[in-house]
C-alpha cells in the first residue's frame, strides 16, 4: 500500500487513515522511525519495561526474577531495532 502526504513547515505529516488502520495506530501511540539504506521506515513503538513498570503503583517481584524480565525486554528491543 502506498499513499502520498505532505510535509508541513513544522516537519509534520498526517498518516493516512488506511495506513493507521493497517498498523493499528491510535491517538497518542508512539512511532519508531528508522533510516536504513537511504530509506525511511516507521512502525508502532511499544512501551519499554521502564515505562510499563513505572506505570504500576506497586509491584511485588522477587529480585531474582528481574534479571529474566530485563533480558526479555532487551531481546525484544534488539529484535525491533534489527527487524
Amino acid at each position: 500500500m502506498a499513499k502520498i502526504t505532505t510535509l508541513t513547515s513544522k516537519g509534520q505529516v498526517t498518516i493516512p487513515k488506511e495506513i493507521r488502520d493497517e498498523l493499528g495506530l491510535r491517538t497518542h501511540d508512539k512511532i519508531r522511525f528508522v533510516i536504513e539504506d537511504g530509506e525511511g521506515r516507521f512502525k508502532k513503538a511499544y512501551p519499554s519495561l521502564v515505562e510499563v513498570v513505572g506505570s504500576i503503583p506497586a509491584i511485588d517481584v522477587p529480585m531474582e526474577e528481574w534479571d529474566e524480565i530485563i533480558q526479555d525486554d532487551v531481546a525484544q528491543r534488539y529484535a525491533e531495532e534489527t527487524w
